[in-house]
């Protein structure tokens, strides 16, 4: 593969615990990516009211050339700070990361390769495909994300393991024009049924999501409430799923789901 691009974003809110060790981790991944692509690292604050953005200002200070830094004044929400991380970005590939490298950066080529080789709209981060991996998610989480993940796959006819999660590589025009139609449940959920209702190509890599041990720690309980939220918000986007395939089927929109 020639040498080409790519962006990597990663939103950060309230991340002063552990932010520190974090870009540590991904700078030093992206020294040994850079011998082999151009890339560029944005990370997006989203409204910090700790230290967040004092730590990020440090690092790229001392260490320039390693990231760039783009600000939310208020506090706008993980997809709003996608969508500012995209359009920040020079490259035609963007690759979303979490904060806490929930999915550790290794997964960042592999994906970048996936979406090149087969000419895909995007490719996803897979934990629940084979080869994928699951460790240190609470319990009911872990069976509120495999429910609704294997729900979402029976409405996209089993060809897809994965829904959830923002742990991507998206065409970054693709991806920005998504915000020109209403979004519809949960947004990363939503965005794949959107693509695959236009007949756009999705890949899924299989890949490793491994909470670390102070989110375990921090976000162990999900309430009744919240579990029920979600529940309703996957309702909803595996209804508009199911219609997308139905009506690309009509138009013989054959978007490929291929598992790398």
């Amino acid at each position: 593969m020639d040498r080409s691009g790519f962006s990597i974003v990663m939103p950060t809110y309230n991340e002063s615990s552990g932010i520190g060790p974090v870009l540590e981790r991904l700078t030093a991944h992206v020294g040994e990516l850079r011998s082999r692509y151009d890339v560029e690292v944005i990370l997006v604050d989203d409204g910090s009211s700790d230290a967040t953005v004092a730590i990020l200002e440090r690092f790229s200070t001392e260490r320039p050339g390693t990231i760039s830094i783009v600000r939310h004044e208020r506090n706008a929400g993980l997809v709003a700070a996608m969508r500012t991380g995209a359009r920040a970005a020079r490259y035609d590939t963007v690759v979303f990361l979490d904060a806490d490298l929930s999915y550790d950066p290794d997964i960042v080529e592999p994906l970048v390769l996936a979406r090149a080789r087969s000419e895909a709209t995007v490719a996803l981060a897979s934990p629940y495909m084979r080869g994928g991996y699951v460790a240190n998610v609470p319990f009911v989480r872990l069976i509120a994300s495999r429910g609704a993940n294997w729900i979402l796959a029976r409405c996209a006819g089993g060809r897809l393991a994965t829904f959830t999660g923002m742990v991507r590589a998206y065409d970054r025009l693709a991806f920005l024009a998504l915000f020109d139609q209403e979004q519809v449940g949960e947004f990363n959920t939503w965005a794949v049924a959107v693509l695959l209702g236009a007949g756009r190509d999705v890949v899924e890599v299989p890949a490793s999501l491994v909470w670390p041990a102070d989110r375990y720690a921090t976000s162990s309980r999900l309430t009744a409430g919240k579990l029920w939220e979600r529940v309703l918000l996957v309702i909803e986007t595996a209804q508009m799923l199911t219609a997308n395939i139905r009506r690309a089927k009509k138009e013989e929109k054959s978007g490929t789901l291929a598992l790398s």
